[in-house]
């Protein structure tokens, strides 16, 4: 057996398990277990005294390819990549994951795809989710406007930890639309057995072939292939780290399903119109403030000083600690916008029910009932951009895009 100080990231290792011998990559070590990622694509813990064999150099690393183009017949469809696991391979030099932009090896999966759809696959970034910026949501919208002058429908592929960030954005950067706009991702890597990326592809490709005229988000229903949901971007949540359905909309049903090459809107949605037309400027002085017991006053203060406006995801209906009362009219005095959701999952926030909510009310905190904080926080940096201070209260407690539900399906909880 390796000795296990001897054995780093990257070496490849040989170990038994059930009296089979297998194969992976090392990813770390970790209180005397070692991280493997297997050639299967899966990543288990195994234990020291299981390793055979154990060699410095990983297997060839994957080469990252570029391969945008255009493939097939019918009506035209464009496939505009940011990257993501969607369209990432494993490193299997060091198990790592990266983005690759050959979109078609997924797209090619479905030969139909390519009779009933002409795709036009365009790289636009080549980046994880989590270092989209909100000057690249500006850029996106506008390319979005520059395809839709030529194609009837337009897929994003998209990381999908902030994928409900970056779907609330356009969303409201969005003026108008006369094409649908899907965004897809995937929780596993188009390279491993059990990838989501293909179906959640094929189901994207038709939701952007009807007559949806929002922002939605095409991703698994279940952990199984049974069906591929649309979610509408601005009610929609990742509630699981890993699981291939990982994605589900809040407060309301899914807005259609995808199933067997057969797309049923069963929801509620806006049609699509004649133009697209966006909000070309976004202000970044904002976030979000989660609210927990304990929190200082300077806490919240300096975070509240470097930004022009935040969301504050408070307790039950909208609450935080009476101390902050202070502190926060003195922000909104000050012409700054403070807007209240809730910590819960399902529900509204609601200042006017208790003692706490109507001193922030006074304290000029606005809220907006259901406002999910990912497209509260998107929404305020449209707003905040684009109109003058006076209506900001009011813009955010509009709804513009079906972000504000009145009433919350008692199914959907």
């Amino acid at each position: 057996m390796p000795e296990i100080d001897k054995i780093h990231e990257g070496s490849v290792i040989t170990f038994k398990w059930r009296g089979r011998e297998l194969k992976g990559i090392v990813l770390g070590v970790k209180d005397k277990y070692v991280s493997v990622k297997l050639e299967s694509g899966y990543n288990i813990m195994v234990v020291p005294d299981k390793i055979i064999y154990a060699r410095e150099n990983g297997q060839i690393e994957t080469k990252q390819r570029e391969t945008p183009g255009e493939s097939g017949k019918g009506r035209e469809i464009s496939i505009i990549s940011t990257g993501g696991t969607i369209v990432s391979k494993v490193d299997y030099k060091t198990g790592a994951v990266f983005p690759s932009l050959d979109i078609r090896e997924i797209t090619s999966k479905f030969q139909y795809l390519e009779r009933q759809f002409r795709l036009n696959t365009i790289p636009f970034l080549n980046i994880l989710s989590e270092n989209m910026e909100p000057e690249q949501w500006v850029e996106l919208a506008r390319k979005i406007r520059e395809e839709s002058k030529k194609s009837e429908g337009i897929v994003i592929s998209h990381g999908t930890d902030t994928m409900t960030y970056t779907a609330s954005a356009l969303s409201f950067l969005l003026k108008e639309q006369s094409v649908p706009i899907i965004m897809v991702g995937s929780q596993r890597s188009s390279d491993r057995p059990s990838t989501d990326s293909y179906l959640n592809m094929e189901g994207a490709i038709n939701f952007a072939s009807t007559d949806f005229g929002e922002v939605g988000i095409s991703m698994h229903s279940s952990i199984s292939d049974a069906g591929i949901y649309l979610l509408r971007g601005v009610r929609a949540r990742k509630m699981h780290s890993s699981r291939r359905d990982a994605f589900r909309p809040i407060g309301e049903k899914p807005v259609g399903y995808f199933q067997d090459g057969l797309v049923n809107m069963t929801g509620k949605y806006r049609k699509k119109g004649e133009r697209t037309e966006i909000f070309e400027k976004i202000e970044k002085r904002a976030g979000i403030l989660y609210f927990y017991p304990g929190m200082e006053i300077d806490d919240m203060a300096s975070f509240m000083e470097r930004k022009m406006g935040i969301v504050i995801m408070g307790t039950g209906l909208g609450h935080i600690s009476t101390k902050f009362i202070d502190l926060l009219k003195e922000y909104t005095d000050s012409g700054r916008l403070a807007v209240m959701t809730t910590q819960c999952i399902n529900g509204p926030s609601d200042l006017n029910v208790y003692s706490t909510g109507r001193q922030l009310i006074k304290a000029g905190v606005t809220w907006a009932g259901n406002l999910l904080p990912e497209a509260a926080v998107a929404k305020m940096m449209v707003v905040m951009a684009n109109y003058p201070d006076f209506e900001w209260s009011r813009r955010m407690v509009s709804n513009v895009r079906g972000e504000i539900l009145e009433r919350e399906e008692l199914e959907a909880f």
